[in-house]
Order: C-alpha cells, then sequence, then structure tokens
C-alpha cells in the first residue's frame, strides 16, 4: 500500500471529536437555557406583571450590564484559553502557574468590579436623557443588579474553569439552579410582594450570590482547578493570561458600546417603547446564543488539545463541525423568528405590538447564524495565537454597526436600524474567512520532518495499521529501528485502550511526525483514564507492557482530560 493510499484508508474522519462535541453539547444547552432564564427572566416577569414601561427599563439597563461585564469575558476567556493550551502541550507546571493566576484574576476583577460600577452607571444613565418615570424605573432595577455584578464576575470565570475540566454536568446543575432560583424570587418579590421592578434586580443580586457561593464552593471540593502543588504564578503567566483573553475583550467591548449607542438610536427613532422592543430582540438573541455559546463551549477544550497538539488536520476537521452544528441549529431558530415573530412579543406580555415591532424583529434575526460563524473563528484564532488580528477585526467591523443602524434607520425606516447587525457581523465574517484560509495554506509538514501520518484507526485494525505504517516508513526512508517501534506503539496502545474501555467502543485518533533520526507518537482516545497519581499533578501510564514501552521511548508525555488520554510517545 503506498503513502497516499494509508492516507485515505486511516484518513481522520472526525469520530473522536464529534462524538466528544455530542457528548458535551446536551449539557452545555441545557447549561445556556438555564443562563437564558437568569438573563431574560426579568423583562418576561415585569412585563407581564409591571408592564411595557417597565420592561422598556429593563433593557435601557441592560447594555450598561453588558459594559460592566465585559472584564467577566476577557479574564474568563484568558484564563480558559491559556490553561486549555498548556493543557494540550502537556505543560503540568504551567497548567499550576494558570491556575494560580486565575485565583488571583477572580478576587482582584471582583472587588474592582464592586466599586467601579457605580461611576460608570450614574453616567451611562444619565446620558440616555431619559424622562423623570423612566429614569426612576431604570435606578430601581439598577440598585439590585449593582449587588450581583461582582458575584457576577466570580461566576463567570468559573463556568469556564468547569468547561475546561469537563464538569458539563455540574455547570448545568448550577446554571438551572441559579435560573430557577432568579425565576422564583422575581415571582415573589414582583407579583407576590409587588416591589416593581426593584424586584427583579433583588432576584437576580440573590440568584448571583448563591451561584457564585455553590461555584466556589464545587471547585474546591471536586476539582483540582485550586491546587497548585505550591507553584506559584509570575507577572509574565498573568501577561498570558490577558493576551489571550483579547480577542474576547475586543469582542465584548463592541458589544457593550454598541448596546449602549444602539439604545440611544432606538429610543431617538422610536421613542421609550423602542426599549421594549429591543427586549424583544435580545431575547431572540439570547435563544440563538444558547446554540452558539453551547457549541463554542463544547469546543473550547477540544480545540485547545488539537491545537496543544499542533493536529491541524484535527482542528480543521472539528472546526467543519461545529461549523455545520452552527448552520442547522441556529439556522432552524432564525426560521422560526422569521415566520413567528409575533410569539417572541406575547412571552413578554405584550399584546398590542408596538409600531415598527414585528418588523424590527425580522431584519435582528437575520444576523445570527452569521453571528455564531464569527464566535467560532474568534475561538479559533484564539487558540491558533492570531488574537491580534481576530482583536483587530472585531473592532473594525463591530465599530460601524452603530453607523450602519443610523443611516438605515434614517434613509429607509425606523425599524431598518436593526439590519446595521447584518451589515456589521458580515463584514467580519469575510475578513475572517480570508484569514483563515491563509492559516490553513500554511499548516503544511515542516522543513525538518520528512513525512506525517494522520490517522483513524479502529481496534480491530491495530495490528493491519502498525504493517502499513511500516510501509509508509520504509517509503520515506525512515530507519526500521524507528518504524518497528511506532508499529508497537500502535498496537499496545490501541490494544489498552480498548481493554481498558472493556469493549470496542472506543474512537482513537492518531498522529506521527517523521524526522530524521527520530518520531514523535501521538495519540488520543476515549478509553479508560489510563492511571492517576492522587499525590501529584501529573498522571503517568501503568499498564502490563509500560516497562516495554520505556525501552523503545525516549519519553513518555501522559495526561486524561475531558475522559479522553492524550499520550505522546517520542522514539
Amino acid at each position: 500500500m503506498k503513502s497516499s493510499e494509508i492516507m485515505k484508508k486511516y484518513k481522520i474522519n472526525g469520530a473522536l471529536t464529534g462524538k466528544k462535541l455530542m457528548k458535551y453539547l446536551p449539557f452545555m444547552i441545557m447549561t445556556n437555557l438555564s443562563t437564558l432564564l437568569l438573563v431574560s427572566v426579568d423583562g418576561i416577569v415585569v412585563g407581564n406583571f409591571v408592564g411595557t414601561k417597565a420592561l422598556s427599563s429593563v433593557n435601557i439597563f441592560s447594555p450598561i450590564v453588558v459594559v460592566i461585564g465585559v472584564l467577566s469575558n476577557y479574564f474568563a476567556a484568558g484564563i480558559s484559553t491559556q490553561l486549555s493550551v498548556c493543557m494540550g502541550t502537556s505543560d503540568m507546571d504551567g497548567i499550576s502557574r494558570v491556575k494560580d493566576a486565575s485565583k488571583k484574576i477572580m478576587i482582584a476583577a471582583a472587588c474592582f468590579v464592586a466599586v467601579i460600577q457605580l461611576p460608570i452607571v450614574f453616567g451611562l444613565i444619565e446620558s440616555y436623557g431619559l424622562s423623570s418615570e423612566m429614569k426612576s424605573l431604570t435606578w430601581n432595577y439598577a440598585i439590585g443588579v449593582m449587588i450581583s455584578m461582582p458575584f457576577g464576575m466570580i461566576s463567570t470565570i468559573g463556568v469556564c474553569q468547569l468547561q475546561i475540566v469537563g464538569k458539563m454536568r455540574a455547570l448545568m446543575v448550577l446554571s438551572a439552579v441559579e435560573g430557577m432560583v432568579n425565576l422564583g424570587l422575581d415571582l415573589l418579590f414582583v407579583a407576590g410582594l409587588d416591589m416593581g421592578v426593584a424586584g427583579a434586580g433583588y432576584g437576580t443580586a440573590l440568584a448571583n450570590i448563591v451561584r457564585a457561593t455553590a461555584t466556589v464552593v464545587y471547585l474546591h471540593k471536586k476539582t483540582k482547578i485550586f491546587s497548585t502543588s505550591g507553584i506559584k504564578s509570575s507577572f509574565e503567566d498573568i501577561k498570558k493570561i490577558l493576551y489571550r483573553g483579547v480577542p474576547e475583550l475586543s469582542s465584548s467591548v463592541m458589544l457593550a458600546i454598541q448596546n449602549y449607542l444602539i439604545v440611544i438610536i432606538v429610543l431617538y427613532q422610536m421613542g421609550e417603547n423602542g426599549g421594549a422592543i429591543r427586549g424583544v430582540c435580545v431575547f431572540a438573541l439570547s435563544l440563538a446564543l444558547v446554540a452558539i455559546n453551547g457549541i463554542q463551549g463544547s469546543m473550547r477544550p477540544l480545540v485547545g488539545i488539537l491545537t496543544g497538539s499542533e493536529d491541524w488536520r484535527g482542528l480543521r476537521i472539528l472546526f467543519r463541525q461545529t461549523i455545520k452544528l452552527i448552520t442547522i441549529i441556529v439556522g432552524i431558530l432564525t426560521v422560526l423568528v422569521l415566520v413567528f415573530p409575533e410569539i417572541v412579543f406575547t412571552i413578554h406580555g405584550i399584546d398590542k405590538i408596538p409600531a415598527y415591532g414585528v418588523a424590527s424583529l425580522r431584519l435582528f434575526a437575520l444576523h445570527f447564524l452569521i453571528k455564531g460563524y464569527d464566535a467560532i473563528f474568534r475561538l479559533y484564532f484564539a487558540n491558533r495565537g492570531n488574537a491580534k488580528f481576530s482583536s483587530v477585526v472585531t473592532i473594525a467591523g463591530s465599530a460601524t454597526m452603530p453607523l450602519f443602524a443610523y443611516i438605515f434607520g434614517m434613509l429607509v425606516n425606523a425599524e431598518w436600524l436593526w439590519f446595521g447587525y447584518f451589515m456589521a457581523e458580515g463584514l467580519i465574517l469575510i475578513a475572517n474567512v480570508i484569514k483563515y484560509k491563509k492559516i490553513v495554506s500554511r499548516d503544511v509538514v515542516v522543513d525538518k520532518e520528512i513525512g506525517r501520518l494522520y490517522m483513524t484507526i479502529m481496534p480491530d485494525e491495530a495490528v493491519e495499521a502498525s504493517r502499513e505504517l511500516r510501509k509508509y516508513a520504509k517509503e520515506k526512508g525512515v530507519s526500521d529501528r524507528i518504524a518497528y517501534r511506532l508499529s508497537l506503539c500502535v498496537e499496545e496502545m490501541i490494544a489498552y485502550a480498548r481493554t481498558s474501555q472493556k469493549n470496542k467502543d472506543i474512537s482513537v485518533q492518531v498522529i506521527i511526525k517523521f524526522l530524521k533520526n527520530e518520531a514523535v507518537f501521538l495519540m488520543i482516545d476515549d478509553g479508560e483514564c489510563i492511571a492517576l497519581n492522587e499525590d501529584k499533578e501529573t498522571k503517568e501510564i501503568i499498564m502490563d507492557n509500560y516497562e516495554l514501552i520505556k525501552k523503545v521511548a525516549h519519553s513518555i508525555d501522559y495526561k486524561y482530560m475531558l475522559d479522553m488520554n492524550h499520550t505522546m510517545i517520542k522514539i
């Protein structure tokens, strides 16, 4: 069998990443549904029990929440990305330093937000030029939400930490508890105790406090995310985290500016009822973000592992898989919103839809799918070390959105201001696609390598695959010594993965890099954890043929994460 035939027969087919995506996705979807319940329930409850003006006040204040939440998203993205990359490169000391840095950042950021939010909230509310009644309603809601913000910071960072360590079920439960507590308290304070819009704010505050406390307790008791084995982080480690979070920071900053400017434009062109229309539009977007963030969250740890392993082909397959999921799920949701927009207004207790309402929602929904694509690109570029590009494109593209909104709203009709979102996200997508194609074209075998194999091997194919591997090595001029040792690794490692799982339903992905006088064998599989030494933050292979593998290898690096084995053997 020639090298081209070997590559074709054992071509990486995405079975492993596809299986993991579908395993993580339900938990992430449920988690984001619970989060949706948290962030949208305030508007739904006050809209149904207080009225349209109360709904407007909640949505007039929501851009301010996004402004203050920028730091939460920034630090959370930086920590999770840097942690996943360290895990992908088997940098155990690096993992400990990131974990130590994350504790410092979590505490410092929460304290900083608690202090700085008051002048920000005051200045932004005053800048709206609201009537005295609307300003009073907005401040009544703001007080409770401001209490919640430092705790929300802790929860947001905790979400990404739980994603990285694979605690999807716990993440789902914590989010569900927070959402149900918020719903229950909103109904009690708003409907039961007649506290008005202020009750919704206090309900959010108490729900956030419950969530943040439960998250920290769970991370401490059930994971090792706070355990660093005495290793301390340096300022350089914090800088790396801050750099990794820049793409998300740029996106969050522009989103905050967008939301603030859009509220001003909406109030100018549609009046204070425009706040209610915006609330309905944001709720529809939140439904789309349930899917987008769920898919992105499921992808995040996998892309970190593949990037750290320099498995560019596997990474491209994972990227295509997530794009397909975005297209199907978000596409269906978009069609439903376009066909049945009135339902979204009814959910918010709006029986008489304001002027421009239906058309506004339909035009706004057009950008959901593109927004999902851009989110996946942003995560991809962050892991590939292209944070600067992603940040510049996000800032440049998003900065045009309020301009588009103003122009369309003035030149066509008021409802066309929502089409500005489609135009802005479209520009970002075009730039992302061009950059992605350039990166893919550079993902070729480096000069010092004489060959590279990407293989998906079924357990029953291990012996045959190892035989064909030797033929490929001979064709490339690799010595018999290296070829036979690689063959041994293929057979023994796959055999162990199957035996430990006690069935044949496992997926194995192998990458072999051939150099002039050595080779690197990398295998990712979803068999049982080979072993965990609880006294250290490292893992080591313990199996019947471990001594044999050690004799043929220069080094062995092993770790287990997200119920996958990740083994790198240098021959």
